[in-house]
Order: C-alpha cells, then structure tokens, then sequence
C-alpha cells in the first residue's frame, strides 16, 4: 500500500474543507473449489478492493466508496466527499475518537497464515471430502462439497493521527450429505473453518460428521403440538447467541428498536449467564488488533452473573448513547462483534438430558425468528423427541416459540463449550417452550 497516495488524499481533503478524514481500506483474495457428486464444478478465484473515505465537517459528515485505490489520487473523489458531507444532516454524536484513544499497542494473536494455497489444493479437498462422504453406507447423494481460502489486508488511516495494518486469512472446507427413506429424502452439513490450513478438520471428519446428522434425520415423524423442555445443541445454541447479540447492538439501541434498550445495569438473566466478547484470542476467527475507529479492540464482559454491563459499541453510537466505545466498530458503519461466547455452565449434557421427562432436543432452526422490538421468538426447527432421558426419534416440521427475555432468564447451561467458531455457547436447556407440530 502505497502510504503516499493516502496521505495526499487526506491533506487535500483537509484542504477542501474537512475537520477529519479516515480512509478504510479492505484488499481481499479468495479462491473456491466446489464439486458436485465428485466431480468439479467451479473454481473461483477473485482479487477484490474496496476503498472508503469518511469525512466530517462541523456536525455533518459523509462516507463514500470505490473499489480503485486509483481515484484516490483524483479530485473527483475527494471534492464528491466533501459535497456530500456539506449536504448532510446535522448528527448530534461524533463518530471519531479523539487521538489520544487511539490504538498503540498492536498485540500479536497469530491470525495470518503464511502457508501458500493453489486452487488445485482446493481442488483435491473438495473432491476429498465429497469422495468420503458418499462412500460411507447409507447416504445416496451429494448436495457438493466447497474448499475456500480468504487473505484480506486491512489498511486504516485518520488524519495525521493513525495509520496502521493488519492481514488475515482464512481456511474452510463444508460438504452437504443427502439419504433417502420410504420416500422422504433428509440432508445435513458440516464445516471447518480456521485461521490456520493445519487447524482444519480433515475431509474425512468433515463428511463423517455431515453423513452421521443426515443419517440421524431418516425417518422423521411429526408430532403434536405441545409446551415441553427444549434442549439446543451448540450449533443452534450458537445462533441464540447471534440473536443476543443482535439485540445488544449499539445501533438498535440508540435507534429504540432493541427491547434490552433500557435494561443496561439491570439484571436481565440468571446467575450463570455471562457473555465475554475477547479480540486477541490466538488464532481466532474475529480476533483482530483494531477497529475500524482506529481503537484498540477490548475484552469486555458484556453480561456478568445475568446483569447486562454494556451493549456492542462504535464511537458514534457510545457517544450518541453517553458511553463508551467497546472497540467494536466494523467499516465505518457498522458494529460487529469480535469472538463472543458464553461462558460454561455446570451441568453436563448428559445430566441436562436425563432431567427431562418429554421434550426436544434442537439440532438445527431455519431462517431469523427474533423480533428484535418486543422479543418475540418463533422458528422453524428440526430435531429429535426426549422421552425419559432418552433421545428416541427424529421430528420435523416443527416450530419453536417463546419470549427472548423469558427463555435466557429460565435457561440452564451446559459444560460443554467449544471455541469452534467466532461465536460460541454451550448447550442450553430452556423449559416450557411452546412446540407447534400438527
């Protein structure tokens, strides 16, 4: 990255008029195989930029976006900027943080694999893991099999205050498994993703574990209707997590579309209940050194003992809100969060298990049932009958409802938490869900 051409961009910026100028740049290549019923069908390889500046003058302020580092250099660009931001409205809330907050300390946590990758490679896993797959007894079919590697570099620039950098790649591989019985035909998936192409699952495991849940899905029943125990796997307990986090954006909140939105300080769930989002866990999926505000990202408890401690903030939100910026800032606009979990409980799932007379066990929701305003959650879901303690038939076409609010305070947590993905949970026990069947 040529450091010239972002300097001069932000001098002549500075010069047309503007208080502040960040620019953001994200470089990424990706290259994916894919196969179908072991053959190859695609391979993908794409080299993408995309470039935004952001800039406030007074109260108002604008972003705009190229995908050519080129244009930087042009007046174009930079006089676009600054017409859209004097045309702006007034924002209460300043976005950027003042220099002194800024990110000093660049802590290493290994998240760039330098580890070269062919598509050929990619090739030979997709074909690998598909190959495994519809080998083993009892699956018929393949919905494909994907072999991908991402390397992106992120380059961020403020004023004369902050420039700074940091890469990141990559690795997965997933397969989609179908079988079939008395007609009815059942599909399941698995993936690995990690940082580092050694951390990968092989493509043995990977399609082992895809064809077992299809497998397990044959001969579904549907059930009636019902008010039951509702144990969710850690996949799918993974998900109520995305859901939580969701409602605990800053963005959500300072626009009044959260129903948390007034709970901060509040003890919301259980005694158990902790949510911890960490940035520099080594190797992890979302760790990164910095925001997209130039803050060092931070650990931060966001529930502790059920009592909600803070909410997913940007500057521009944690000032809009009076609070303070959680170092979760995502392209200017946005809030993500870097890799969050919740902590583990005591319970075994074993021992969750044996304590439910009827109920389900949930191996797997379709689509996002949360109304983020009143808390309101229904899904549809698949998974498998309880019957005294027992895991005993597969059901589907099944429906899952409850109030948010009301199915995290009454949750029990397992012991079971695995850091597989950027956002993890344990299995989670909620009793008295309503289950609509036939």
């Amino acid at each position: 990255m040529d450091s010239e051409i972002l300097e001069d961009a932000v001098r002549r910026a500075r010069k047309s008029g503007a208080d502040n100028v960040d620019i953001l740049i994200g470089e990424t290549r990706a290259i994916s195989a894919t196969t179908r019923l072991a053959k190859l069908e695609n391979v993908v390889q794409a080299d993408k930029m995309e470039v935004k500046m952001r800039l406030s003058i007074g109260k108002r302020s604008a972003v705009i976006a190229t995908n050519n580092l080129e244009d930087l250099k042009g007046e174009l660009f930079v006089e676009k900027a600054v017409c859209v931001a004097k045309n702006s409205p007034e924002e209460d809330a300043e976005f950027r943080p003042s220099p002194g907050e800024l990110c000093k300390n660049f802590l290493k946590m290994d998240i760039c694999d330098n580890r070269s990758v062919t598509s050929e490679e990619l090739i030979a896993n997709a074909l690998e893991c598909e190959e495994a797959a519809l080998q083993i007894d009892g699956i018929t079919n393949s919905g494909g099999a994907e072999a991908s590697y991402f390397r992106s570099k992120i380059t961020l620039v403020k004023n004369d205050d902050f420039e700074a950098s940091y890469e990141k790649t990559r690795h997965q591989i997933s397969v989609v498994t179908l079988a079939e019985k008395n007609g009815f035909l059942e599909q399941a998936y698995d993936f690995s993703e990690k940082i580092y192409y050694s951390d990968l699952k092989s493509p043995e495991q990977i399609a082992q574990k895809a064809a077992e849940r299809t497998l397990k899905k044959l001969g579904a029943k549907k059930i009636s209707s019902r008010k039951v125990p509702v144990i969710f796997d850690r996949m799918v307990s993974g998900r109520l997590l995305g859901n939580l986090i969701d409602v605990l954006n800053g963005a959500s909140v300072a626009k009044g579309i959260s129903f948390l939105r007034d709970k901060l300080f509040q003890k919301i769930f259980g005694d158990d209940f902790c949510v911890v989002d960490r940035y520099a866990i080594q190797r992890g999926l979302r760790s990164r050194p910095f925001d997209s505000d130039g803050l060092e990202c931070s650990d931060n408890i966001i529930i502790e003992n059920g009592a909600l401690n803070s909410f997913f903030l940007n500057t521009k939100y944690a000032n809009q809100l009076k609070m303070k910026s959680t170092g979760n800032a995502d392209g200017f606009e946005g809030i993500a969060p870097n890799n969050v979990y919740v902590e583990n409980g005591k319970e075994s799932f074993l021992a969750l298990l044996k304590s439910i007379k009827n109920g389900l066990y949930i191996t797997e929701v379709l689509g996002n049932g949360l109304n983020l305003v009143t808390g309101n959650y229904s899904q549809g879901a698949v998974g498998f009958l309880i019957e005294n303690g027992e895991i005993t038939y597969p059901v589907s076409e099944i429906t899952v409802a409850g109030n948010f609010m009301d199915m995290l305070s009454n949750c029990v947590l397992a012991s079971d938490l695995e850091m597989e993905y950027g956002i993890n949970a344990p299995t989670i026990l909620i009793n008295d869900m309503i289950v609509g069947g036939i």
